[in-house]
């Protein structure tokens, strides 16, 4: 058995419908902790590897286990944070250097919720004219966009600019509570940009019972990839079980995962960040 892969929208590239989160091995104790997990991970057939310049150690870690592997068949995603000039362009060259690498296959523009930092990214010095120049040099392949926060906010940005990913919370919890598939997925399909899945398992509050039915969802189209934090081989090794024997969720498991989402979000609300300040105060 192996983890099916599929066309990352536009990119032409094929990576595997589960990613390797960036968030929670990198907030381990030891760097060799660390590399273990992303070692297994690419081991056991996962292909994408996400990680962010504001993940703490994640991005210098991924690249101490980079540096051990075959780089050719992975597909390495991170994501910025400055939004223009001199700022951006040290950011991104510090992720270079941090990775250890020399070409950088997606940089996302992140956490683009507001229409003051779209206005910023697409201005002269912006973000995305930044990007473009290290794409013109061969230096960055792909250029992405995540939001977490407004739905509709973000799907007016996907009409501002040709993106190549869009990386939204497509998790149960969020179908449930804040829709981003409804409102970013049919904009985004009709630019065929490639689709992230992300916040899969609610901040980690999806009861270890559940794990399976929430990672079969958002494995489920729309999304091209699915990522998932991932602190533990035993981690990596469930989630990529359950992906080796991808089934989509019949109609009935849909219901039921749906109906647990709903009963989680009062629990865990106040640790789900990404949801609008209004919704959370519903």
């Amino acid at each position: 058995m192996a983890i099916p892969k599929r066309l990352l929208g536009k990119t032409g590239a094929q990576v595997t419908a589960l990613g390797l989160g960036g968030v929670c091995w990198n907030l381990l104790e030891e760097d060799r902790a660390a590399v273990e997990v992303v070692h297994r991970a690419i081991d056991r057939g996962i292909t994408y590897l996400d990680t962010a310049s504001s993940y703490k150690e994640s991005e210098r870690r991924l690249g101490l286990a980079l540096k051990e592997r075959d780089r050719s068949q992975l597909f390495i995603a991170t994501k910025c944070l400055k939004r223009a000039g001199d700022e951006l362009k040290q950011e991104i060259e510090d992720s270079f250097a941090r990775l250890q690498l020399e070409v950088i296959d997606l940089i996302q523009v992140h956490a683009i919720d507001q229409e003051r930092t779209l206005n910023q990214v697409l201005a002269p010095d912006g973000a995305l004219r930044v990007i473009e120049e290290y794409r013109q040099a061969g230096k960055i392949r792909f250029v992405g966009l995540t939001g977490h926060t407004h739905p509709e906010m973000f799907a007016k940005m996907i009409q501002e600019y040709d993106f190549d990913t869009v990386l939204n919370p497509l998790g149960p919890v969020n179908r449930v509570w804040n829709d981003f598939a409804a409102a970013t997925v049919p904009p985004a399909r009709a630019r065929n940009m490639g689709i992230i899945a992300m916040k899969v398992m609610a901040a980690g509050k999806v009861p270890a019972e559940d794990r399976s039915l929430y990672l079969r969802y958002a494995l489920s189209p729309p999304a091209d990839v699915a990522i998932v934090g991932m602190d533990s081989v035993e981690q990596v090794e469930e989630n990529v079980r359950v992906a080796e024997n991808f089934v989509p969720l019949s109609q009935l498991e849909e219901k039921q995962v749906l109906e647990r989402a709903l009963e989680l979000v009062p629990r865990a609300k106040k640790e789900l960040w990404w949801l609008p300040e209004q919704r959370l105060a519903s």
